[in-house]
């Protein structure tokens, strides 16, 4: 039996290449438009105030709000564009709050996947990572082994 979530259009989004993967194709992200991305998974289902994507994506920089609107409507565009669709609903503009990315969050932070009414997003892992970590604790419990 196919879940809703298994049912809806899955876009991949790898921050490390900046890109969106969906049913329609590859978009590439400008690389703060990929960050604000990142945050709003983050905090899921959940307001993030203008401020504080203005404080994670941009620290110690002075930028206007308006960058910050022009991100949102470059993210919405590409997240369009990757599934095929009109994914506006998808990231909520709430006025003199922020914004909240429509969707329920499911895995750590290194892999998010997100489903809502219209879209499912995974934040894809680099395996690369793993296999260090792998060889790492192989080594480590060879050596361990060899003092005993």
């Amino acid at each position: 039996m196919e879940t809703d979530a298994a049912r809806l259009p899955r876009l991949v989004i790898d921050p490390r290449e900046g890109t969106v993967a969906g049913p329609s194709g590859t978009v590439q992200l400008e690389p703060k438009v990929m960050e604000v991305l990142v945050v709003l998974g983050r905090y899921s289902g959940h307001v993030v105030s203008r401020a504080e994507l203005l404080d994670a994506v941009w620290p110690d920089v002075v930028v206007t709000e308006h960058t910050l609107s022009r991100c949102i409507y470059q993210l919405r565009d590409a997240l369009g564009k990757a599934v095929g669709d009109d994914t506006r609903g998808v990231i909520e503009t709430l006025p003199k709050r922020g914004y909240r990315l429509l969707a329920e969050v499911e895995g750590t932070p290194t892999e998010l996947r997100v489903s809502g009414g219209s879209l499912l997003i995974e934040l894809r892992r680099h395996h690369l990572l793993y296999w260090g970590v792998a060889i790492f604790v192989i080594v480590v419990a060879a050596i361990v082994a060899a003092l005993d």
